[in-house]
């Protein structure tokens, strides 16, 4: 019989399960739980009914939630742990439920990484633009100090914030004093323009429609900042973004790229290689880059003094025009 203790190398099988609590967690963000739960909360009968869902499986899933720790249950009456009440509960500051909700879209394409694998080529099935965006400003608001206590402001007036998305990055340099450019596709810009007038910063921020892998990207910037783009694009791309990052530039002005970090290897930290497959099962050419292929692309743009900087789960990489 095997010892017990050579059972240390399976932990990858628990991991093969750990879609369990996944599944759970993104169905209870569709059905707005959280929002339902919110102050006294509610009996699993009462929240059904709420829902017009089934009775037994609402009951089984909020039990559930409270064994991932989401919820809290005394006697029959199930409320929201602390977390949940932080981030999952809408128009509270930290909220993430709308990056939820598009990782509830990219479970339907991952679900086709077999036929990926065979093809090489992406299984979009589903895509819902306005989370998808509305997400990317829920990861914003939890890094955004962060970052930008990373980049050095000194000397900046103008910003270019490439493929800015939702404008999170943008409305906090705003409110720095600079003048910024949000470059990105026009529904993306629906969006941000919303979020941008409910920051009353709408005077300090433009708003430039088109592709920025194509368009002219204007000129006259001291800082063009490429925040989590190039993991979409493939390496021919990614370099035509940092050419016209480079012509759009005064002298003396950097391009500062934030990206997943992946080591050199390609195999490390474990979220940078995985969410290479998922720009794998979403994009015709995206994955993740390291450090040493992005500063190449920097010199071969033109730019020169590339430095970098570890953040949390991503990298910063700045380089100067000459």
């Amino acid at each position: 019989m095997e010892r017990p203790e050579r059972r240390k190398d399976l932990p990858w099988l628990r991991q093969v399960s750990s879609f369990f609590a996944s599944r759970v967690i993104l169905t209870a963000n569709n059905f707005r739980i959280f929002d339902h739960l919110a102050g006294s909360g509610k009996t699993a009968e009462l929240l059904s009914r709420t829902l017009t869902s089934d009775v037994r499986a609402t009951e089984l899933l909020l039990n559930s939630l409270v064994a991932i720790g989401l919820l809290r249950k005394k006697k029959d009456i199930y409320r929201n742990a602390p977390a949940a009440s932080r981030y999952l509960v809408s128009g509270k500051p930290q909220y993430q439920g709308d990056i939820i909700r598009h990782y509830s879209t990219l479970w339907d394409n991952w679900s086709g990484l077999d036929t990926v694998l065979k093809t090489g080529k992406p299984s979009r099935k589903t895509h819902d633009h306005e989370s998808f965006i509305l997400g990317m400003h829920n990861l914003a608001l939890l890094r955004v100090a962060k970052v930008l206590a990373g980049i050095d402001l000194r000397g900046v007036k103008r910003i270019l914030d490439l493929g800015g998305g939702p404008g999170t990055y943008a409305m906090s340099l705003a409110q720095k004093g600079r003048q910024v450019t949000i470059m990105d596709f026009p529904e993306t810009l629906k969006i941000a323009r919303k979020l941008i007038r409910r920051s009353g910063l709408s005077d300090r921020i433009t708003l430039l429609a088109g592709d920025f892998t194509s368009d002219d990207l204007g000129t006259g910037y001291d800082l063009i900042f490429i925040s989590q783009i190039f993991h979409a694009y493939d390496e021919a791309a990614c370099i035509s973004m940092l050419r016209k990052s480079y012509a759009a530039l005064n002298p003396g002005g950097r391009v500062v790229v934030q990206e997943f970090l992946l080591d050199e290897t390609r195999t490390a930290p474990p979220w940078g290689a995985l969410f290479a497959i998922n720009m794998l099962v979403n994009t015709p050419g995206g994955r993740t880059y390291t450090p040493r292929e992005m500063v190449t692309w920097m010199k071969k743009a033109g730019f020169r003094e590339a430095e970098h900087s570890l953040l949390d789960e991503s990298i910063l990489i700045s380089a100067t025009k000459k």
